[in-house]
């Protein structure tokens, strides 16, 4: 689906919801759109069944051909050769069921091609604020090593509290850099995927929101209906090839004439084109067969294999719910509380500077860690949404 794309630089990212960017890579990513060719291609096939072959339209003169006043005739006549009528039936069948083919691959390809636009979309969110929260701690390092340092030039405190200040800052700054880079880097895989030139987003106005589940009955998945039309596509094609087996039909009609009579000469000949050595034919169909039974096979371990990898998600999402429960019943409520402790202790001298630095650190992990999970959880979702393999 992902082509190669030029890479615009777009000034002022801007505020999009997931189904606006989706709606965009639905008019201009390649891939999607030589799918949609393909399927055109193949309705346009369609009517190619009722085809007949060339038609022979001739001219003969043979000086043995003599008409009734011991003339030649000059002959003038037109020849169709004719499928057997069920053998049209069974070829339109099959260009139908290649329709349906390509259809089905258009639609698995839709589907991948939304799942990897919500993931690449909900990523970009979470490294936003991810961004926003190292933002706000590099502020708080920042300044409070601004003090440290004040402090030691006062003698109010020690060089190890300065020193310790300054690279915790340090590492902040560099984790905040980094953050940022991984932000711009998600940008342009969602170009990329996009294909729409200086397209840049921004979701940093919207919280993380736990995405909901859809319905997970499999009748419905793409995957197995792309599976299930192959294996119609191939009895189609097995039937057709069933019907090679059948005469074909012949159908000639010409006139004669010569200088010397007055009246059109006129005659028909009809046949029937008998295959007798069909011995290939007969391996043909043994050999579309074959394959039948191995797409019902492989039809069966894709379902399995789809519902174990459904099952597998659902099983990694309960983890994620967990660790998600317990932020949302306790851990958010305690990072705050860490948090707003920590800043009355050290301002009013009950802790001293590591202790404070210690506070920040473990709320800083509790939310870091949430964002996280939040982001694990919501991936998960998005696959099992759009299950394919």
């Amino acid at each position: 689906i992902v082509a190669s794309v030029y890479f615009g630089r777009a000034q002022n990212p801007k505020q999009l919801a997931v189904e606006e960017v989706y709606n965009l890579a639905l008019q201009h990513n390649n891939g999607l759109k030589a799918m949609a060719l393909n399927q055109e291609e193949s309705k346009a096939l369609e009517k190619s069944a009722s085809l007949f072959a060339d038609t022979n339209v001739y001219y003969s003169y043979d000086e043995n051909n003599l008409a009734i006043n011991d003339r030649p005739i000059d002959v003038f006549g037109v020849a169709q050769e004719f499928k057997f009528p069920t053998a049209y039936v069974a070829e339109k069948r099959l260009l139908q069921q290649h329709y349906e083919v390509s259809k089905q691959a258009f639609n698995v390809a839709n589907v991948t091609l939304k799942r990897v636009i919500y993931a690449a979309y909900y990523t970009l969110n979470y490294k936003e604020h991810q961004m926003k929260t190292y933002k706000f701690l590099d502020s708080l390092f920042l300044d409070f090593a601004s003090k440290a340092e004040r402090r030691f030039e006062l003698g109010e405190s020690n060089y190890l509290e300065m020193i310790t200040a300054r690279s915790k800052y340090q590492q902040i700054k560099t984790a905040y850099k980094q953050v940022q880079q991984g932000v711009l880097k998600q940008r342009i895989e969602l170009q990329k995927i996009v294909q729409v030139e200086d397209l840049s987003v921004t979701t940093i106005s919207q919280p993380i929101e736990k995405l909901t589940l859809q319905q997970l009955n499999l009748d419905n998945n793409v995957s197995l209906a792309q599976m299930q039309t192959a294996v119609d596509y191939q009895e189609a094609k097995t039937v057709f090839a069933k019907q090679q087996l059948l005469p074909q039909l012949t159908a000639e009609y010409f006139q004669g004439t010569n200088s010397g009579l007055k009246d059109q000469l006129i005659g028909y000949q009809f046949g029937i084109k008998i295959p007798v050595l069909f011995g290939g034919k007969r391996a043909k169909i043994k050999a579309e067969k074959l394959a039948k039974e191995a797409l019902l096979n492989k039809q069966k371990d894709f379902s399995v294999s789809l519902e174990s990898k459904q099952q597998s998600l659902l099983a990694e999402l309960r983890q994620y719910d967990a660790a998600l429960a317990y932020y949302e019943k306790e851990g958010k409520a305690l990072a705050e509380e860490i948090l707003n402790t920590a800043n009355k202790s050290y301002k009013g001298g009950e802790i001293d500077f590591f202790q404070y630095i210690q506070s920040i650190e473990t709320a800083k992990d509790i939310h870091l860690d949430y964002l996280k999970q939040l982001h694990q959880y919501n991936q998960t979702v998005i696959k099992i949404n759009y299950l394919t393999l």
